[in-house]
């Protein structure tokens, strides 16, 4: 089960950093990276919101670990983003 909640963390990831350059695409930004963005930050995300059940039951499938996923997920995507087109 807990293999599984990664699996659907890594699902979540690349949906939201193909939705954050679907939403705010920046013109120098890399598809790719947008998605390991995304990635990435639904692990954070996901590991942030299974804190609180650190000693208890720390199974990603958790509300609080699929919402934190999702959120990391199109934050870290975004501030990529916001950071690219300042840049340019």
């Amino acid at each position: 089960m807990f293999f599984i909640g990664l699996l659907v963390w890594l699902i979540i990831g690349l949906a939201g950093g193909v939705l954050a350059r679907a939403l705010y695409a920046a013109p120098d930004t890399e598809p790719a990276l947008t998605i390991v963005f995304g990635v990435f930050g639904a692990f954070i995300g996901g590991m942030l919101g299974l804190s609180g059940y650190v000693h208890h039951d720390a199974n990603p499938m958790r509300f609080g670990g699929l919402l934190g996923a999702a959120l990391g997920a199109i934050l870290f995507a975004m501030i990529y983003h916001v950071a690219q087109r300042k840049a340019t």
